[in-house]
């Protein structure tokens, strides 16, 4: 009767073992597609004509990831030197601005700045 139990576990063992052999063999005559690559697409600049009231407008733009304290105090409406300092001090703690609404996180720089700036500003 042990005999016959034992020979029962070694043949569940083996059906056992058949059936994974069988299902990793299934996977692996699978198949397999190359993933498709992609291609990134960048936008190009335009490139602006040499109008004189084209470069008055780029020279207006102050863009807030480059500009320092000197330009931002000078260009933009309602700040001074120390609140220019401190975008320039968010900007090299935090890195550069992903928006121009990130510039609402810098202290003491609120909505009505914004508001009064949004057509100056770029990134």
């Amino acid at each position: 009767m042990l005999w016959n139990s034992v020979n029962k576990c070694r043949l569940g063992i083996v059906l056992l073992l058949s059936l994974l052999c069988s299902f990793s063999s299934f996977s692996l005559a699978k198949k397999i597609e190359p993933e498709k690559a992609t291609t990134a697409v960048t936008q190009e600049k335009q490139v602006s004509n040499n109008s004189p009231s084209t470069n008055h407008e780029q020279s207006d733009k102050v863009n807030i990831n480059l500009a320092g304290e000197e330009e931002l105090a000078e260009k933009l409406n309602g700040i001074g030197r120390q609140k220019a300092k401190a975008i320039v001090e968010y900007r090299q703690k935090y890195g550069a601005f992903n928006s121009i609404e990130n510039i609402l996180e810098v202290q003491g720089i609120g909505p009505a700045f914004l508001e009064k700036n949004k057509d100056k500003l770029t990134l």
